[in-house]
This record gives C-alpha cells, sequence and structure tokens, in this order.
C-alpha cells in the first residue's frame, strides 16, 4: 500500500530538515553494536546459518553491508506493512534506530574504542516451560547431501505421551545450525503411521526426500505412486489427508506459547514427520546431530486449534503437469482460494469437533511462504 501525497510530501521535507543539521556522532562500538547484538545476533550467529557477528571486530568489516541492509530495512526481516496491527515479535526497527544506523553510515562509518558488547536479549517466551522432548536424528546423526546446496529430509518420530493430549507450546532445537534452515512437523494419524515408516525403509539411507510436505518426493513419480496404490487401494490422497502441520521453526525463533486457551489435538499412537530443510553450501561436510523438540502439553483447553496449510497440490507436481511453468525471463502470477464451507469437514477432523458445533473460526496468523522463485504475495479474505 502506497502512502498518500500529503504524507509523503511531509515525510520529504523531514528528511531536508533532518540532511541539514550536523551528522550525529555516532560510532560502532557505543552505538551500532548494541543494535546489532538486540536484533542480529540471535540469527547472525556462530552457530547459526547466516554469516556471525559474534565477533565484533569481523562484524565491523562488513560496516558498509550492513548499514545499507538495516537503512533499506531489508534486515532484520519483517515483511508486515507498518501502520494496521501491532505484532508479537515484530523485528522492525523503529525510525530513531534507523536514523541512527543512516547517521553512522554518513559519517563514513566510525569505530569508536572497543568495550564489552551488552547482555543479548532473551529469545524465547517467558512462560515456555517444556513437558515432553523427542529426539529427531539418528545416533549418529545426519549428513545432508552434499551434492546439493538444499536437501529437505523427513524423519519419522514417534509421540511418546500416552494419553490424548493438547499441544500448547513448541521450541525446536538443532544441532547444528550452521546447516539447519528451517524445520517443520507434521502430526500423523496413528492409523497410517505404519505406512509412513514402510516409505521410509524403502528409501536409501536415514529419512527420506520430502520437498513439498510430509509426502516422500518419490511419490510424485507415476510408477512408484501406482505401486503404492496396488497395495493400498486408498491411495496417495488418504495419506496425504492423515498428516497436517503441527508446528515450525526457523532462525531466531525459539520457544513459543500457542495463544491462550488453544491447542492442537494429538492421539496416542501418533507419528511425527520432521522435515528438516538443510542447507550445506556453507558448511560442507558438517552432520546435524542431537537436533530435538520440546513440546508443551495441556490434558484439555478452551479452543482446540490448528495450522491449515493451502496450496494447490498440482503445482507441487508442476514438472509433470504443466500447472506452474514460468518461461525464463517472463512473470507470471498464480492464484487459487477455497471456501469455509469447502473446509469445514477436514476442520472437524483436525480438531476432533463435530462440523455442527463449528461456529465461528479465530485467525491468530496468516504467512505465505514461497519455496524458490516467488516474488510477491498477497493473501486476502472476504
Amino acid at each position: 500500500m502506497r502512502p498518500l501525497p500529503a504524507r509523503a510530501a511531509l515525510i520529504a521535507v523531514t528528511c531536508l530538515v533532518a540532511g541539514s543539521a550536523p551528522a550525529a556522532s555516532q560510532d560502532y562500538y557505543a552505538d551500532i553494536r548494541p543494535i546489532l547484538v538486540e536484533n542480529c545476533v540471535r540469527c547472525h550467529s556462530d552457530d547459526g546459518i547466516a554469516w556471525s557477528m559474534e565477533d565484533a571486530e569481523s562484524a565491523y568489516e562488513r560496516s558498509a553491508r550492513i548499514a545499507r541492509a538495516v537503512s533499506n530495512q531489508q534486515m532484520p526481516p519483517w515483511l508486515a506493512e507498518p501502520g494496521h496491527q501491532d505484532y508479537v515479535g515484530d523485528l522492525s526497527l523503529d525510525e530513531a534506530t534507523l536514523a541512527v544506523v543512516r547517521d553512522w553510515a554518513a559519517a563514513d562509518f566510525p569505530k569508536g574504542d572497543p568495550r564489552p558488547d551488552p547482555a543479548p536479549p532473551m529469545m524465547h517466551h517467558a512462560a515456555f516451560a517444556p513437558d515432553l522432548s523427542l529426539d529427531v536424528l539418528p545416533d549418529d546423526g545426519y549428513l545432508p547431501d552434499q551434492s546439493a546446496s538444499d536437501e529437505y529430509r523427513c524423519f519419522i518420530v514417534d509421540w511418546s505421551a500416552d494419553e490424548s493430549g493438547y499441544v500448547t507450546g513448541f521450541r525446536a532445537v538443532p544441532g547444528n545450525r550452521n546447516v539447519a534452515h528451517h524445520v517443520v512437523v507434521h502430526a500423523v494419524d496413528p492409523a497410517m503411521v505404519d505406512r509412513f515408516r514402510e516409505l521410509d525403509a524403502e528409501e536409501d539411507g536415514a529419512g527420506y526426500r520430502c520437498f513439498g510436505g510430509a509426502l516422500p518426493d518419490r511419490l510424485g513419480d507415476r510408477a512408484v505412486r501406482a505401486a503404492y496404490e496396488e497395495r493400498y487401494p486408498d491411495g496417495v490422497r488418504e495419506l496425504d489427508r492423515s498428516n497436517f502441520w503441527l508446528a515450525h521453526w526457523a532462525p531466531w525463533m525459539d520457544g513459543h506459547v500457542f495463544p491462550e486457551g488453544t491447542g492442537i489435538r494429538l492421539e496416542p499412537g501418533a507419528g511425527l514427520v520432521v522435515q528438516m530443510h538443510y542447507y550445506s553450501s556453507t558448511a560442507p561436510g558438517e552432520k546435524d546431530v542431537d537436533t530435538r523438540l520440546d513440546f508443551m502439553v495441556a490434558e484439555t483447553v478452551e479452543r482446540p486449534a490448528f495450522h491449515l496449510a493451502q496450496t494447490r497440490g498440482d503445482w507441487l507436481a508442476s514438472k509433470r503437469s504443466g500447472t506452474m511453468v514460468i518461461p525464463s525471463g517472463t512473470q507470471r502470477t498464480f492464484e487459487m482460494e477455497d471456501d469455509l464451507g469447502n473446509l469445514l469437514g477436514y476442520i472437524a477432523f483436525l480438531t476432533q469437533v463435530p462440523q455442527d458445533r463449528i461456529q465461528a473460526l479465530e485467525i491468530h496468523s496468516a504467512n505465505l511462504h514461497m519455496h524458490s522463485f516467488g516474488h510477491s504475495g498477497e493473501i486476502t479474505l472476504t
């Protein structure tokens, strides 16, 4: 959304007035380093997938790059448009902080005298206290595919709770953040866990490739799919319907508690399919070891909750179906829509609430994700 012309004029005048004043005496150690520690080092760390800012001197060597990314508001990454809502976990920097960085850059990045870093901020929700922890990887860890920069690998983990309950908080603790790009946890209906394990066992090595979700990539091959559906006449569609998005992690995220009074139901005997996105280009030869999932669990909640992942299945199989093809040097827009009435049956399945008792839905957040070539996107609620 573009600001009104009058507002744009006001901003322009403000910038001219600010530019006419003498530059403030900002320096790296006194003014910029605290900003980096508070807002950037949590991701740009020695054990993170981004380049590290933990060492103050080496971070200073990238002063121009840092100032440019911060001044342009590319970093810290926060894409929500301001002025509509206040968000928990808002990473964006206020105008006063941006002005400090811009003044420092305009003064040619004065360094100042070294001093100790301030204490880093607490990353996790103060109320996060896990009730259950589960290991994800084999005992000897996992070495991502070294022949490609990216690998999406799924590992099956047993949900060890003995009774029905609700997940009310989540934390992923990657064993090697140098290679862990993100984690998505899918929950599998107890009746279908053995089928996922069967598919897992048919693929060499620990886990299996899984780009678009919990299902193995190789089910996109017609021969493999036909062989599976010969064994199980209900087919891949039922396999797909038997799992749902439970939780996720990306750099900067830590332990978080779901909205008050809500939780996502899991049954005893359920399985978890943990999709690990590995990026090895900056850490070749490094294994992931000891990745762990922590959960807060409650026996009951006031309002059952769910994550609803929406896409078109034929997009994921576009190499075969040709439904999402973008010729080189061109731009295309793709759309999908759904109606709440069409989703009620699935929502009833996820929440274990009878469909005729679902009177309203409360939306807590929405996220638009594009794996590879997306430039921009929009979500509209009507």
